[in-house]
């Protein structure tokens, strides 16, 4: 977005109006103690010479041919018509609707996002809202938490790291304990004290769990307790039984439809089942008609937050509307469509599959995965420093150390594969590892 700064007229006239004489007093109720004296910045540039140093500094940015690194962020391929779409001013300048039903533009792509995740997810309410796929997992657990009345929530293993320091640290704040458990010790572990389990499938890894069977052990254990199922990568839905077919009380995703920048941006998906619409964080939007006439509306039907509602009443202090992210999964799911998401997951799944099989042909390499997978899968490595660094020496971002966050895992990489890796590009991976031992 462009900067155009104020000349020192235009300075002083806006200080005389709000009551002021300089520029400090507006920062006069911070303590002296804590204001940087010196920022040490160099000296102002003319804006033709700004916008010279700049793309000499965008020129230092490494774009790679093709990347084989996932673990939360993917690289799908996105239609032109969703930057086509998002860019257009009446969304791209977009915020959170504060007088709501002027904004019936901002609204009906809010319903029309809500429509279609529920849609896909087979859940029956989506809401609006949710930052990305860690907050709202976190914010499904302080639900379970509210509906519940229960002070424990049990996550399974092989949830993304991430997601469950998020977790941690908003139970923390309500007094919720966590507890870490492998999936073999759930049917010893349930109470009748447990608010909900939270499971990530596919997980981490990639491995595709057993979400009805989990179920099953659920419900056979506690009749309140909530499954809560978590997903990074939600093209998966194309291809694997949505959470709606398996006994999921909350769903939460990563968004789709945006490129990945440094991990993002990106929005979180919540759906649920309608008896829990009511404890939902966010914002849910709804069509009404007029009392007398057939004039259709769409209108902020619940708002969760704090700044809408009692304080002690509020679910959750949720702010931002994610409005442009949101969109852009829209504009995303429609441009695809049912068939379209369907070939992606196809794709994410076979060509995953083939460097799998690959892979474990090569003499040195393991793979660690005992389930399904979709898209990702870990590999034990006998080189894996000489297999990253001849990855970016082919200009390809190479997998995930695990080490990253499991210190005890060096040898261990985790590779992602999606529709935009191309036949070759996995022919050239296959020769790096071949050469990496």
């Amino acid at each position: 977005m462009d900067y155009v700064p104020h000349d020192e007229e235009t300075i002083q006239t806006m200080l005389k109006n709000i009551g002021v004489e300089k520029l400090d007093d507006l920062y006069s109720d911070i303590p002296n103690n804590l204001k940087i004296k010196n920022l040490n910045l160099p000296e102002g540039l003319p804006e033709s010479d700004l916008l010279k140093n700049l793309t000499n500094l965008s020129k230092k940015n490494h774009i790679y041919q093709t990347s084989f690194l996932g673990a939360g962020s993917y690289y799908h391929y996105i239609p032109s018509l969703v930057d086509f779409v998002i860019s257009q001013s009446q969304f791209f300048t977009s915020y959170t609707p504060y007088q709501a039903e002027i904004s019936q533009g901002m609204l009906q792509s809010i319903y029309e996002y809500q429509s279609a995740i529920s849609r896909i997810t087979e859940m029956d309410v989506t809401n609006a809202s949710m930052y990305d796929c860690a907050s709202a997992l976190a914010e499904a657990a302080t639900m379970a938490f509210f509906i519940t009345k229960k002070r424990k929530i049990l996550l399974i293993e092989g949830i993304h790291p991430e997601y469950i320091e998020t977790v941690k640290t908003y139970c923390w704040g309500r007094s919720i304990e966590t507890e870490i458990i492998p999936l073999n010790e759930l049917n010893n572990k349930l109470t009748d004290e447990i608010a909900g389990v939270l499971i990530q499938s596919p997980n981490f890894f990639g491995e595709i769990e057993d979400i009805s069977q989990i179920a099953e052990i659920i419900r056979s254990k506690s009749k309140k307790c909530l499954l809560i199922q978590a997903m990074s990568d939600p093209t998966c839905l194309g291809y694997l039984n949505p959470p709606g077919k398996t006994e999921v009380d909350i769903f939460v995703s990563e968004g789709v439809g945006m490129h990945p920048s440094f991990g993002g941006p990106n929005l979180g998906i919540l759906s649920v089942k309608n008896k829990y619409m009511r404890k939902m964080p966010g914002r849910l939007v709804g069509l009404t008609k007029e009392l007398q006439g057939e004039k259709e509306g769409y209108v902020l039907t619940i708002q969760a937050r704090e700044q809408h509602i009692r304080r002690e009443k509020a679910l959750s202090n949720i702010c931002s509307n994610q409005g442009l992210a949101m969109v852009a999964s829209l504009v995303y799911l429609v441009s695809l469509g049912k068939t379209g998401l369907k070939e992606v997951a196809m794709q994410n799944f076979q060509k995953a599959n083939h460097l799998k099989q690959a892979l474990s042909q090569i003499s040195g390499y393991e793979i660690l995965n005992t389930k399904p997978t979709y898209n990702e899968f870990v590999v034990k490595c006998p080189n894996i420093n000489k297999l990253i660094k001849s990855c970016k020496e082919e200009n390809i971002l190479p997998p995930l150390r695990l080490s990253h966050y499991f210190p005890d895992r060096e040898d261990e990489i985790l590779i992602c594969v999606t529709e935009l890796n191309s036949k070759e590009d996995i022919i050239k991976f296959v020769h790096i590892a071949q050469e990496a031992k």
